[in-house]
């Protein structure tokens, strides 16, 4: 079938939602710093791949692409005719934003590329499930048409909540959540190897030497501490997943307890 390309990291969904759609997921492999570069994406493209899949700030591993990538891999998709798919339901959830306030996208370089956004992450309203998208109009109008006959439109109530949302200043959410950023980065230095993480609200360290990912969270787990294992978003089991969408207090104590496991 039709090739996907997906970044390895990736989000849990993305390799079935390829799969239900009829499509053949390949993994662009983006450790150590998980960059989906075009010298990764490049020699893997074939006259089957059809679609790049990208996530920034990403989930998983909070990881922002750079500006001069992404303008790079809208080019390269556009020289290959391949369509550019940008998951950026955390555009605004970043720490180095563009002067429009969010995280720099393919739609900066092209109207081309098929943007998704939404509301669940940014204006913490997660289970309203208002999101929206914009892109080619051939593509658009095949969306929409899908769209009408499954669930018509979202609710109106969820549609008027999205409106108010949209002149909610955020930057102080945001600041938030980049002072937590650094609580993570600064307790987990000395014993993890962390790629910083720029957007979202996550962190995807390494495990310590000798031990999976899957039984580092385990030993985290049975001291209350809930960690995700990178397995579940990667074919890897080297790395976890931390959330930092909580208290400060909570927060310190759970890095407490896993730099402690780290050091036996």
């Amino acid at each position: 079938g039709d090739e996907d390309f997906v970044a390895d990291p990736y989000f849990v969904m993305y390799k079935h939602l390829v799969t239900l759609a009829g499509g053949t997921p390949v993994f662009v492999d983006t450790y150590p710093d998980f960059q989906l570069t075009p010298d990764r994406v490049a020699p893997r493209i074939t006259p089957r791949t059809k679609l790049l899949l990208l996530a920034s700030p990403s989930n998983p591993t909070g990881v922002v692409t750079h500006p001069n990538t992404l303008q790079q891999l809208t080019q390269l998709c556009l020289d290959n005719n391949i369509l550019l798919l940008s998951d950026e339901i955390y555009d605004e959830f970043c720490y180095a934003k563009t002067p429009a306030g969010r995280a720099p996208s393919p739609a900066d370089y092209t109207d081309q590329a098929l943007i998704c956004r939404g509301f669940s992450k940014t204006y913490a309203m997660t289970g309203w499930r208002l999101g929206y998208a914009f892109g080619p109009p051939a593509l658009i109008e095949q969306m929409t048409k899908l769209q009408q006959y499954t669930f018509v439109c979202a609710p109106s109530v969820v549609q008027h909540a999205g409106l108010a949302a949209l002149d909610v200043d955020m930057s102080p959410f945001v600041a938030d959540y980049q002072a937590k950023r650094d609580i993570v980065v600064d307790a987990l230095a000395d014993n993890f190897e962390l790629t910083t993480p720029h957007g979202a609200f996550y962190a995807f360290p390494k495990v310590p030497a000798g031990v999976t990912a899957t039984q580092f969270v385990e030993r985290a787990i049975a001291k209350d501490v809930l960690i995700i294992p990178g397995s579940v978003f990667s074919e890897k089991d080297t790395h976890f997943r931390l959330s930092y969408a909580t208290d400060n207090d909570t927060l310190q104590k759970g890095l407490d307890i896993l730099n402690q496991l780290a050091t036996g």
